[in-house]
């Protein structure tokens, strides 16, 4: 089991749209990230910066069902306008976040 973390940005003047569509995802994507096996997801928000959080029993999996998944592509394609995804050019995915504590 795999813990990812990762950091994205909201463009300015989005919080209250990115906050909305959150309320609400897409019943299809919810199950797209189950069936990549993706669970106990969270994002955080602090000012502008959006920090989320998931378990994956395996990422490199994960990646290739969702970057498969017609309705991840159309998901990316809603927040396009409200977020920087903040892509680390190295692996294509957002810039992960290195875990320095954990007590479980």
């Amino acid at each position: 089991m795999e813990r990812i973390a990762f950091a994205m940005r909201l463009l300015p003047g989005t919080a209250d749209e990115y906050r909305r569509r959150h309320a609400a995802v897409w019943p299809g994507m919810l199950d797209a990230l189950r069936a990549a096996g993706c669970h106990d997801y969270s994002i955080f928000q602090r000012d502008d910066d959006l920090f989320g959080v998931f378990k994956v029993d395996d990422f490199d999996r994960f990646r290739a069902l969702m970057d498969a998944s017609e309705v991840n592509a159309r998901w990316q394609a809603e927040m396009a306008g409200l977020i920087d995804p903040c892509t680390d050019p190295a692996t294509g995915f957002h810039r992960r976040l290195v875990e320095v504590f954990r007590l479980d």
